[in-house]
């Protein structure tokens, strides 16, 4: 059965999206897919490309313009007060905004902590030219890295059916380094956010 080229680009475009705002969607298992699409020229790569890196864009943009608009509304900061005492919330709006860049960025490849560093973006009103700049490099090197990842990978499907232990125990050094480095980006956030306190 041969797959319309439509429906592959389009449902990773609209997938992306949906991760993008928020919505847990795998996106790096996604790009891995739509490198394997490439390879086997199920989708013709500059398209497809630019409308991944698109929307992962817009997916961000749009979490991020929704949460900086929800947090200037009086009734919503109101309710916030409620939960959060206003000096405590400008202090981790203000330690946000010294380390955001770097904060934005890691959250890119930091497992469950993108969507909130957006949030924290629009709450603490980041410059929305410097978020699409930082956004846009991070996705870049998503979109390089993933997709050269399937694309790659689809021409080694014979050695991985060999392979397949030692992938295995690869897979599961990755997962366990992956961990780290969520566990160290999530101590070095907090940190530079106690070091303002």
């Amino acid at each position: 059965m041969h797959t319309p080229v439509h429906s592959v680009l389009w449902g990773i475009t609209l997938s992306l999206f949906a991760g993008g705002i928020g919505i847990p969607v795998p996106e790096n298992a996604l790009l891995i897919a739509g490198g394997y699409a490439l390879y086997q020229k199920i989708c013709i790569p500059a398209p497809a490309i630019f409308l991944w890196y698109a929307a992962l864009i817009a997916g961000d943009a749009t979490l991020y313009l929704l949460m900086r608009w929800l947090f200037t509304r009086p009734s919503f900061s109101r309710f916030m007060n409620r939960w959060v005492r206003p000096d405590k919330l400008e202090r981790h709006k203000r330690a946000f905004s010294r380390h955001a860049a770097w904060t934005l960025f890691l959250a890119r490849f930091t497992f469950g902590i993108r969507a909130v560093a957006y949030v924290a973006a629009g709450a603490a009103n980041y410059p929305f030219r410097k978020f699409l700049t930082v956004d846009g490099a991070s996705v870049g090197l998503q979109i390089i890295l993933f997709i050269g990842i399937g694309y790659y990978g689809s021409g080694q499907i014979e050695w991985a059916k060999a392979a397949v232990h030692e992938i295995a125990i690869l897979l599961t050094v990755f997962a366990l380094l992956s961990i780290l480095a969520s566990v160290a980006a999530s101590m070095l956030i907090r940190r530079f956010a106690d070091r303002k306190s």
